[in-house]
């Protein structure tokens, strides 16, 4: 990047979709994290014994647990990112996907809030806008500079 060159609106647009998908995925994670017991005993069957709600609890909790620190280090990545770090760029694109690919597990195989799955949308946009190019060369205006040349 070159101090003359400026700031490409697609990473501006990426920052802020990152930003948004992360608020999402925080929320979520909060809200799983806070689910009580009583409040899952009341909507689960009488049928359904209470060690069985304890377990599904304990795992909703840490999945929400889980979920708001990916969303707390993709913020952080998005924010070293928007500086023009390539390196940034990079993790911040495969966190992005791993978050994509951990949240649909989640959903497919527990079930999650729907903010998890709206967070996924602003996510995979963000990180498909920090693929571009445009982006990729303004990160890294020198081919010569890259470590795979």
């Amino acid at each position: 990047m070159t101090p003359t060159e400026p700031r490409p609106r697609a990473v501006e647009a990426a920052f802020w979709l990152l930003v948004v998908g992360a608020v999402l995925l925080l929320a979520d994670g909060l809200l799983a994290a806070a689910l009580g017991f009583d409040t899952l005993r009341k909507a689960a069957g009488p049928s359904v014994s209470d060690q069985t709600i304890r377990d599904y609890l304990r795992f909703h909790r840490g999945s929400g647990v889980v979920c708001a620190l990916a969303a707390v280090a993709l913020a952080a990545l998005a924010v070293r990112t928007r500086a023009g770090d390539p390196r940034f760029r990079r993790a911040t694109m495969g966190l992005g996907l791993a978050i994509v690919v951990l949240v649909g597990l989640i959903a497919v195989f527990f079930g999650t809030h729907i903010f998890a799955l709206l967070s996924l949308v602003p996510i995979i946009v963000g990180t498909l806008l920090l693929s571009r190019p445009p982006v990729a060369k303004w990160f890294n205006p020198d081919p010569e500079s890259r470590p795979d040349a």
